[in-house]
């Protein structure tokens, strides 16, 4: 009779632990804070799909009211190219992404060859135990210019030397934290450490830059995106103020890029609309060498169209629904 009654507590206490097993919440995490791996310029916490292949074609035009009349000739900056950049993006895990890519260049430095890394680190749960999403990104670019004969040039790179090769080189690491605080609004904090090997006279190898950027969702297709990046930094150094836009200074060595744009996805294609104050769209390119003040007219249109394939089959109806976004 001992053993019968033992035997039923057990099998009571097993189904109890069952039952606790199934009534304990699992975790639901937060989807598309941001619609695709980049915000306008600079890159957002989201990665590429596992075994999807995302492509990408940037271009930022020339200035549209920077000198008087100019614009008009130039279409408002239609007639001129400033940067183009190409980047392929392959979804090695859900939260590990591998790419490279081509930028035309608008610094002092251009024709940059580039490859990164992302990975997402921590995601956001939509009880907000856990408030943000944690991407790390890290960068490395080569320049392919000739090499200028002035020892002086910032594109001087001695052939047959270490020395040479390894100036053509610079780099970016950047910590992403992004929280979507509600279903229409999302922000990020992307804190930024870019090091040249070859920089020009007065300048410092590494800096430092915080982004703020965000997106203010109008409905699943479609939203307002910003950036802007402040350099961290002495003031002088490179000819670097703080808030020289604020500050009404006209001529600065260097402008803050701020980016504003809209942004709408397609079933398969994500399409931005922007304006914005940098040449460049390489961190190593936008961030250190960004000349052109908003208050003056040198702003310029831009627009970005990314598609992702979807290469295996169980993901092959991953745009079908004609949203990203759809059916949450």
């Amino acid at each position: 009779m001992a053993i019968l009654f033992s035997s039923r507590i057990s099998a009571q206490a097993d189904v109890l632990d069952d039952l606790m097993k199934e009534e304990k919440p699992k975790k639901e995490f937060v989807a598309y804070t941001f619609k695709g791996t980049r915000i306008i310029s600079g890159h957002s916490i989201e990665t590429v799909k596992r075994q999807a292949l995302d492509f990408r074609i940037s271009h930022r035009f020339g200035d549209m009211a920077a000198t008087n009349n100019d614009h008009i000739h130039s279409l408002f900056g239609f007639d001129q190219a400033a940067d183009i950049l190409f980047a392929l993006e392959y979804g090695v895990t859900d939260d590990l992404t591998v790419g490279m890519g081509r930028a035309k260049g608008a610094g002092p430095v251009h024709q940059l060859w580039n490859v990164n890394i992302k990975y997402r680190a921590l995601k956001q749960t939509k009880d907000f135990k856990s408030p943000f999403t944690i991407t790390m990104f890290a960068n490395a670019s080569i320049t392919s210019m000739q090499n200028s004969k002035d020892p002086t040039a910032l594109d001087y790179f001695p052939k047959n030397s270490y020395k040479g090769f390894a100036d053509r080189m610079s780099y970016t690491l950047q910590a992403l934290v992004a929280c979507k605080i509600t279903s229409w609004l999302s922000l990020q904090l992307s804190p930024t450490f870019v090091w040249r090997n070859r920089v020009p006279y007065n300048d410092k190898n590494g800096m430092f830059f915080l982004g703020f950027s965000g997106r203010a969702k109008f409905n699943q297709r479609t939203g307002f995106i910003f950036e802007y990046f402040l350099p961290i930094m002495k003031p002088g150094i490179g000819g670097r103020e703080y808030f020289p836009m604020v500050r009404g200074m006209k001529n600065a060595a260097y402008y803050p890029s701020v980016n504003l744009g809209f942004e709408f996805e397609t079933g398969g294609h994500i399409f931005d609309v922007n304006f914005t104050n940098s040449r460049g769209m390489l961190e190593q390119d936008f961030l250190p060498y960004n000349t052109a003040n908003w208050l003056q007219g040198a702003f310029r249109l831009g627009f970005t169209i990314s598609r992702t394939f979807q290469l295996n089959k169980k993901g092959g109806k991953y745009w079908k629904k004609g949203s990203v976004e759809d059916g949450k």
